[in-house]
């Protein structure tokens, strides 16, 4: 290098190290670390090096024949109206980056709309949960054929053909099976599956078996499990599964949790017992913990009994790192909705238990209803360790 370059050389050197100098020295509460930031907190592609979504789970959307014609009431062109129903915790679903829940009963536009045994939902349900906010509808539940093999078929197209709405838990074939669908949200990639204990012993055709996954069909529980962990970040296994009315965990329940944690979950989250359930970690034979919600409960009914009128809204974190791919699970945390309903079931609503007051307790259908009710059943069930904050105990 010649005399001339090497002197050019160094005053380049001193002149860019006396900017960084002035830099710090212009901004004095700047650390180390917050440097070290600056220089490596993205990749080579402009990406961070580590982003989050959140999760919001919601349990059974149960409708009822109350609920349903309380939405035509309010409609005011001959639909249906369901959205002041959830208004009250609308903003917790909005806010979340993925929201999901069970949608209990089946929306088949060839069918007139029913309620129990054999449950049939506006369409409308449909887009206006997606206007809502929820991304996810899991349709795997005892109530998936009640109008058999052609009603749930046209409720999987429906929801697949409503904008922002992805399904799962059915199928139009087996070659579907290894088809799974993903939802991208921050560069983390997320795969919904969902499975079903029983379908109330309504069976449908041989060769249309395929349209449904049961929880004791372990093969292809687990081909799905396994493959989506190959093109996801994260699995998440809905499971519909135990004793309805039962705020005990039961075998069947811990037993499939077990093995699709062991395949590759990274999350499970339970429905069907219609009321809260324990959240337990779940160790894989790698020894990664896994964070299991056994039963939300529902999240809207017009059922009778007050343990099944209040449910879980599970707040899950993912964190990624997309130097490492590794991706971390925050612990759940539940909100509480709280269904609330006049005499004859009138006006049915969910509110968050946080803005459920002793007024509206007292006026409640249940004349045993009461805050003291549901904080201590909250508290039983799920402990304070999987609570938020404000419904801990002080």
């Amino acid at each position: 290098m010649k005399t001339s370059q090497l002197i050019a050389l160094l005053v380049a050197i001193a002149i860019a190290v006396g900017s960084l100098i002035a830099v710090v020295k212009s901004r004095p509460n700047l650390s180390d670390d917050a440097i070290e930031f600056q220089t490596e907190s993205f990749t080579a592609a402009g990406k961070p090096l580590v982003t989050s979504a959140s999760l919001l789970a919601v349990g059974d959307n149960l409708i009822h024949k109350n609920i349903y014609e309380q939405a035509k009431a309010r409609s005011s062109d001959g639909g249906y109206d369901f959205l002041p129903v959830y208004e009250n915790v609308s903003s917790l679903i909005a806010a979340a980056d993925i929201a999901v829940i069970n949608q209990e009963t089946m929306m088949a536009e060839s069918y007139p709309v029913s309620t129990y045994p054999t449950f049939n939902t506006p369409t409308v349900m449909a887009s206006q949960l997606s206007q809502l906010g929820f991304d996810v509808l899991t349709i795997a539940n005892n109530h998936m054929l009640d109008k058999e093999s052609f009603g749930l078929i046209e409720t999987l197209d429906l929801i697949n053909s409503t904008e922002g709405l992805t399904s799962a838990g059915a199928f139009h074939s087996k070659d579907e099976y290894t088809q799974i669908k993903t939802v991208t949200v921050n560069d983390i990639s997320f795969a919904f599956l969902a499975f079903t204990e029983h379908t109330n012993g309504i069976t449908i055709p041989e060769e249309k078996e395929s349209f449904v996954v049961y929880l004791n069909e372990l093969d292809d529980v687990k081909t799905q499990v396994e493959y989506a962990e190959t093109i996801a970040d994260v699995v998440v296994v809905s499971m519909h599964a135990g004793t309805e009315g039962s705020n005990k965990v039961n075998d069947v329940q811990r037993n499939f949790a077990q093995k699709v944690v062991n395949w590759g979950a990274d999350i499970v989250i339970g429905t069907h017992p219609h009321t809260l359930q324990p959240v337990e970690y779940v160790t894989n034979t790698e020894g990664k913990e896994v964070p299991v919600m056994y039963s939300l409960g529902n999240f809207v009914s017009a059922q009778s009994e007050r343990h099944l009128l209040v449910g879980g809204m599970a707040n899950v974190t993912f964190t990624k790192n997309h130097v490492t791919g590794e991706v971390t699970v925050s612990k759940p945390q539940l909100d509480i909705a709280v269904t609330h309903y006049g005499a004859g079931y009138s006006g049915v609503k969910i509110y968050r238990l946080a803005d459920y007051t002793s007024q509206l307790a007292a006026a409640h259908a249940k004349s045993n209803m009461s805050l003291d009710y549901i904080y201590d059943h909250i508290r039983s069930v799920i402990g304070d360790e999987y609570l938020i904050d404000e419904y801990k105990s002080k």
